[in-house]
């Protein structure tokens, strides 16, 4: 009887996720288009990693009615009981496959899988139902054809209680593992993380993500994220454009021309605040090797990180993506948007790319993350083959044996080669190995003693990487993610909650620019695509080459506690469109109201932002459409 249970339970959510299926083999006929590149290996794994996103939904949906059904099944209840779990799950399964449907004709509109934003334009499909059953008859008639397959299939189960002499025990252990495995089901596995809808682009490549995910999926996971909504300080797009291209405007660089194509290694250190080194400060700091190499090598004292968490670093990093918004772009509804990042441009000239985290696989979201901005390599703690001492029994792996790791892994790549790694010693609560518990001084803060270790940790990777092959063809990138706790004055303000370090160093080369200028992390991208002298093919509007800033446009954007900020050199625009703009010291004092063209970039800035997020246009501002077309 327990074999009649489950064949019962599994021949209707196997029906389920033919549907599902057949909604997905729909969607890639529709744009099959923009798959002409793809494999067809690459094709058939998408189709097998999106059952997983199936199962998620569908069981998260189903399992109460399909129980409900089967109860029915194998003991006897009330008809009218049966008959309503009959009727919901043809309701609740309908609906699934119709916002399923949505993107057949909506994905050519947005370029992405439609999530809870959709319920932002709920009074214009209302008001426009008629016509948009007119024009896209075709889905209404499928839906409609589906719906009947699935009433049909469901008015067949039939209230027949089978009676078994079992005792009422051995169904309910049946029920409760059946239960157990839709947790694992819905939850999408035994990962640390349950599945986001970014995880559906770590398929190869990433376009195909849209194939991999549902809809109902990316709707019902953005439920709760806080929608952002679009502003129009300027009716044409092209005015937001033009006010930031003069922004933007480079002066001419005199770049090293190279026979040899370069690599490129970005080293984001966990927690690290300007604050914490003694160059530029009148104190010894922490990091006396980093400081070594600030002092002969491009060191940007003014250099801000967009956000005060890493989730909000990666995506700055990476792909020019700052957090102006209230959820980190990782986790928001937007993630699924089409990215252009470092290794998007770089895997097209033909470069190996990779991305290393110290930490736990899921952790901050960065495997999903940076696999979408084509970063195709992501190595975390599950990949690590060093000695289980090695894990620092909190977040994962201790530096020092990670940073060895990691030159480890860049002997073994092919080159040109551009790798990321993220360091996490210095993240509370601050872990040390034992035999450097004592080492490295304690200082007034927790946090210290482990930014001494991060920083003997990058004296040892560097000592090691500078007899590697590769080393003498390698520009190297080191920032921080964000700062942390403060305990000297001159850090205390807003400039303070902001201010990492910024060094370019190449061990063959050396590079100039002028240091003095504001910078920031989106910066970062284009800097590494102008050293590179590799034309973006579709870069953000915001951010500037280090190599080509000009005194008067140098900027870094911020966002937090609903204020946007504009870092200049010496003074910063802030505000919000309710309490409007003013200008600040570096000390937090309100100097003056924002003149208009402050005024103007800052409004350019915020549109283009979140216009660019909402309509999927950030990396093609092209196609946002005036107002008057929308």
């Amino acid at each position: 009887m327990i074999v009649a249970l489950y064949r019962f339970l599994f021949t209707r959510f196997l029906f389920l996720l033919i549907l599902f299926s057949l909604c997905r083999l729909l969607f890639y006929l529709f744009y099959s288009n923009q798959f002409d590149n793809c494999t067809n290996e690459q094709i058939i794994h998408a189709f097998l990693l999106g059952l997983r996103f199936d199962i998620s939904i569908l069981l998260a949906f189903n399992v109460v009615f399909i129980l409900l059904l089967a109860i029915g099944r194998f003991f006897e209840i009330p008809k009218l009981l049966f008959f309503t779990g009959k009727i919901l799950f043809v309701l609740v399964n309908t609906m699934l496959i119709c916002l399923n449907l949505i993107d057949l004709e909506y994905f050519a509109f947005t370029g992405k899988r439609t999530g809870i934003e959709i319920l932002g334009i709920k009074d214009d499909i209302g008001n426009q139902f008629s016509q948009l059953v007119l024009n896209y008859w075709h889905i209404a008639l499928l839906a409609f054809v589906l719906f009947l397959w699935i009433l049909l299939r469901t008015l067949r189960i039939k209230y027949k209680p089978v009676k078994s002499q079992r005792p009422v025990l051995y169904f309910a252990i049946g029920y409760a593992v059946f239960i157990g495995i839709a947790v694992i089901g819905i939850r999408g596995g035994f990962q640390l993380k349950p599945l986001r809808p970014n995880l559906a682009f770590s398929v190869e490549p990433g376009k195909l993500g849209n194939v991999v995910l549902n809809t109902p999926f990316n709707i019902f996971m953005t439920v709760g994220l806080e929608t952002i909504e679009p502003v129009y300080y300027y009716n044409d797009p092209k005015e937001v454009s033009a006010v930031l291209a003069a922004w933007n405007s480079q002066k001419n660089t005199l770049l090293p021309q190279h026979k040899t194509p370069q690599n490129v290694v970005i080293i984001i250190l966990e927690s690290f605040s300007s604050e914490y080194m003694g160059i530029n400060n009148p104190y010894e700091g922490y990091t006396p090797f980093l400081d070594s190499l600030a002092k002969t090598n491009l060191f940007f004292p003014n250099h801000f990180a967009n956000g005060k968490i890493s989730m909000e670093a990666v995506p700055s990093i990476l792909a020019s993506i700052p957090g102006l918004m209230q959820e980190p772009y990782i986790t928001s509804l937007y993630q699924t948007n089409t990215l252009n990042g470092l290794g998007t441009e770089l895997r097209k000239k033909g470069y190996h790319t990779s991305f290393f985290h110290a930490a736990k696989n899921g952790s901050m979201g960065f495997d999903a993350f940076t696999q979408n901005a084509d970063f195709a390599h992501y190595y975390g703690l599950n990949e690590y083959t060093g000695s289980e001492e090695d894990y620092d029994g909190n977040w994962g792996i201790y530096d020092e044996p990670y940073l060895q790791y990691f030159n480890k892994n860049l002997n073994s790549f092919p080159q040109p080669f551009v790798s990321a790694v993220f360091t996490i010693s210095s993240h509370q609560p601050y872990s040390l190995p034992d035999k450097y518990k004592t080492r490295f001084p304690k200082g007034s803060l927790d946090i210290y003693q482990s930014i001494g270790y991060t920083d003997y940790s990058l004296r040892k990777f560097f000592e090691t990487a500078k007899k590697e092959m590769w080393y003498n063809n390698t520009l190297f990138v080191i920032t921080a993610d964000h700062t942390q706790m403060h305990d000297k004055k001159k850090y205390t303000n807003t400039r303070g909650d902001y201010n990492v370090p910024l060094i370019f160093f190449h061990p063959a080369e050396k590079l100039k620019a002028d240091t003095s200028l504001v910078a920031d992390h989106i910066d970062i991208l284009p800097s590494v695509l102008d050293y590179l002298q590799i034309t973006n093919s579709a870069p953000a509007l915001l951010g500037q080459s280090v190599f080509g800033k000009k005194p008067e446009h140098a900027y870094a954007v911020n966002f937090s506690n609903n204020t946007y900020r504009i870092f200049l050199q010496e003074h910063y625009i802030e505000g919000n469109a309710g309490k409007g703009f003013v200008v600040k010291d570096y000390n937090d004092q309100q100097l003056r109201p924002a003149n208009t063209e402050e005024v103007k970039f800052i409004q350019a800035v915020i549109q283009y932002y979140t216009n660019g997020m909402i309509h999927n246009t950030y990396y093609h501002w092209e196609n946002e459409l005036p107002v008057t077309q929308k």
